[in-house]
């Protein structure tokens, strides 16, 4: 079943959205199978998904060749209607200074009703609850997911403090997307409340010097890891994350093709996780009998905003699985390469640091990921791998595509995805629509699997990126000089 939702939150009715969301749960009744059947069609054995952190599109490849880049003449308004004086910019340096904000309000304000403009006043605090005045923020869904406070919460570390009084977390980030410090967001909050600009000043002089980053973009000087492999292999530039909002959701909807209406990290991180009452690849690949590991740059076994398995722990063991099984740390990825022991499906997500999210150095996790595509290549898992290199959602980073809204939620905008495999398109750049359910759906197509929710089932199958026809490319191992 495809379902295919209207292109405006606005245009839905009542009704409509509440069919919708009952169709979503209609498909989440996963049958029990001790075996699958497996296209021939399609001659990959392992699908690897390796997850990072917080660029958009055009952050990236907005200057690449062939993709739909930032157009010509762009610029944006410091405040609505102003005038258009703030360009893109090529950035010099691996990272930006501060973390910027990416929150569902912010993502609002700037998507602008599809204008894409309001970057500039969307991503600071007090411009986003300034021009965000009105926007509805959803809630999660007491009937799919419960938020509990942790047994243990993790102890309090020191904070620095950037020039402009933005509070730095241990990790380097100012919102609430670090896991050791999810109060970082609400002290940022109240910083801006309790240091208001003097009476009269301009609100969009009010942003913080660095809110300019938005409109920051890198290319191949920067990540030429990144475009050597766009150029070897395929690049695609429809590539949305699943919603407007922030990493929790974001890392739900590749593995369980919905977020329980979850749009943030609030409540989430060392005080408090999430119990999920809904099916998962737990269920999907486990009812199957299919080989699968989630790999985390965090604790294994504990719950986390990048590594949300856990949380559904107590609904896989009232289904017979268990997850724990399941769970390794990503340095054990390359020992399961080496010793044969690699999975059927996997995903990866990195440690803060190997993770480019800002303002960490994007080539440190650049050479991680390409350490980690390298393994693969020198072993003999490249003969039948696909392996897709995507980012969970666009940081705060401007992107010049609107999002299609298929549903209340998303999607939220572009972000870059790279297919790396013997069949992948050479030097292709793929513009059909695809979002981080689309992997999902690759490998459902793949072992003949029902969908999880309605996201998945109108998700496109990523198939688009490979010829199965074609004489298998070689790898390109690239190392550092």
């Amino acid at each position: 079943m495809r379902i295919r939702l209207g292109r405006s939150s606005a245009g839905f009715s009542a009704a409509y959205r509440e069919l919708a969301f009952r169709i979503s749960l209609a498909v989440v009744a996963l049958p029990v199978v001790s075996t699958y059947s497996q296209s021939s069609s399609i001659p990959i054995e392992h699908f690897i998904f390796i997850i990072q952190e917080n660029h958009s599109f055009d952050n990236y490849f907005g200057t690449y060749p062939g993709a739909n880049g930032i157009p010509p003449g762009t610029a944006l308004a410091d405040y609505p209607g102003g005038p258009l004086v703030n360009k893109p910019y090529l950035e010099t340096k691996t990272h930006i200074s501060a973390d910027l904000p990416h929150d569902w309000l912010s993502y609002r304000v700037a998507w602008d009703n599809g204008a894409m403009d309001g970057f500039l006043w969307g991503e600071y605090s007090q411009g986003s609850h300034y021009y965000g005045k009105g926007i509805p923020v959803p809630t999660p869904n007491p009937a799919l997911v419960k938020i509990v406070k942790r047994k243990r919460a993790s102890a309090t570390v020191p904070l620095s403090t950037l020039a402009d009084g933005e509070i730095v977390s241990p990790n380097g980030f100012i919102d609430d997307e670090d896991d050791e410090a999810p109060w970082v967001g609400a002290a940022n909050e109240a910083l801006a409340d309790a240091a208001p600009a003097p009476k009269g000043t301009p609100d969009w002089k009010k942003r913080p010097r660095w809110v300019i980053e938005t409109l920051s973009y890198m290319d191949g000087s920067i990540v030429p890891n990144y475009w050597t492999y766009a150029h070897d292999y395929t690049l695609c530039d429809a590539f949305f994350s699943s919603e407007s909002g922030s990493s929790a959701p974001n890392h739900l909807y590749p593995i369980a093709g919905q977020a329980a209406s979850i749009v943030s990290n609030d409540g989430l991180g060392s005080q408090n996780i999430a119990v999920y009452m809904f099916p998962s690849v737990i269920n999907l690949l486990g009812n199957a009998g299919i080989t699968w590991k989630y790999y985390s740059g965090f604790n294994t076994v504990v719950e986390g905003i990048w590594n949300p398995l856990p949380g559904f722990r107590q609904y896989s063991k009232r289904m017979g699985l268990h997850v724990d099984e399941h769970l390794a740390k990503t340095v054990e990825f390359k020992h399961d390469v080496k010793n044969g022991a690699l999975p059927q499906v996997c995903w990866i997500t990195p440690s803060s640091d190997q993770s480019e999210h800002p303002p960490n150095d994007v080539q440190v996790g650049m050479w991680y990921v390409t350490r980690l595509i390298n393994a693969i290549m020198e072993s003999s898992y490249w003969n039948n791998c696909a392996i897709i290199v995507m980012w969970d959602e666009s940081g705060g980073f401007y992107d010049h595509v609107p999002p299609r809204q298929v549903d209340e939620f998303g999607f939220g905008f572009r972000v870059p995805a790279l297919v790396i495999s013997p069949w992948s398109r050479s030097g292709q750049v793929i513009h059909t629509q695809y979002d981080l359910t689309s992997p999902l759906k690759l490998i459902e197509t793949k072992f003949g699997l029902p969908s999880l929710t309605a996201r998945d089932a109108s998700s496109n199958t990523m198939l688009e990126c490979f010829d199965f026809n074609q004489t298998p490319l070689l790898p390109h191992i690239i190392k550092k000089n």
